[in-house]
């Protein structure tokens, strides 16, 4: 059985030369890799090429986004060589041979209704928490009025362990590292590739989940994530995620979603900045979160939909 690995690179040539040089070393009868670079301006595409002759580099004339990317990797993937399985890895990762090899003998002994993904740990061993639950309305407009750590505790609840196995499970897991079928990968549709950044893999778990596959992490096939982020700075980073939220509550939950999205963020941004006006004086900090809540504020009220 074969599997393809798909990395999405945007500049960040030296950390995914790190990560290549250990996939490099998977036996290739078992083993593909697939880059697609979201048209980098670093030379990202043309040196992995010549380093890694092995690994199949698309250098897309665009950037469209992560899922995109992985998507136009797969299918092109696909036209040359079939694969039975396929695993999504971020290129910030710091992978082992022992953690990918268990990964994909834990799809091929599935049933093929769960989807993998590893244990993830920061640089410093310490637990990345890449575990979600999906949130009652209630619980998310909730999380408005909840500091960032209030918000993130709601946010993964309890990791739970699958009785008698090394298995760890949530609701659903996010896509620093995802281990599938092929088959489930367009049975659930792919990724949606209208939304560019932020909300691409839980869009994807949403209806994964509605299909019946659950999520799984083997807490014996660590990796550690470094997360080197895509966006130019915080301010675009925060207004690409909210503008991804919007999308993923219109298109699940339709008007009301949306408007509840709306509702959210307003609230948030409000109390946000309730509580860092009487340090911006002082603050420089203080100063620049302040203005980014006060953007978020406004396109909370008149953003309309999805950045690129």
């Amino acid at each position: 059985m074969k599997t393809l690995i798909v990395l999405v690179t945007y500049n960040g040539y030296a950390m995914t030369k790190d990560c290549l040089s250990v996939l490099s070393k998977l036996p290739s009868e078992h083993w593909r890799i697939a880059i697609a670079d979201n048209a980098s301006s670093d030379g990202s595409p043309q040196k992995l090429a010549v380093d890694f002759p092995q690994a199949k580099v698309y250098a897309l004339s665009k950037n469209k986004g992560f899922g995109f990317a992985n998507n136009e990797a797969l299918c092109r993937s696909l036209k040359n060589e079939n694969f039975d399985f396929v695993c999504f890895l971020n290129n910030d990762t710091i992978v082992t041979v022992e953690a990918m090899e268990k990964l994909r003998e834990d799809a091929e002994k599935d049933s093929g209704k769960t989807i993998f993904a590893p244990l993830v740990k920061n640089r410093d061993g310490s637990l990345q928490r890449t575990d979600y639950r999906f949130l009652s309305h209630a619980e998310f407009f909730l999380n408005a009025f909840r500091t960032v750590r209030g918000a993130d505790k709601r946010l993964h609840g309890e990791l739970k362990a699958v009785a008698e196995t090394h298995f760890l499970s949530n609701d659903w897991i996010n896509a620093v590292c995802w281990m599938m079928p092929v088959q489930t990968f367009f049975d659930v549709g792919m990724f949606d590739e209208k939304i560019f950044m932020y909300y691409e893999d839980q869009d994807f778990a949403y209806r994964a989940r509605k299909l019946g596959y659950r999520f799984l992490l083997n807490a014996e096939a660590p990796i550690v994530h470094l997360g080197g982020g895509s966006a130019k700075n915080v301010l675009s980073r925060s207004l690409q995620h909210d503008s991804s939220q919007l999308y993923f509550y219109r298109k699940h939950f339709g008007y009301g979603g949306a408007v509840l999205s709306r509702i959210f963020r307003f609230v948030r941004s409000l109390l946000r900045l309730g509580m860092l006006v009487p340090f911006a004086l002082f603050k420089k900090s203080a100063r620049d979160n302040a203005r980014i809540h006060w953007k978020l504020l406004l396109f909370s009220l008149n953003g309309k939909g999805i950045l690129k």
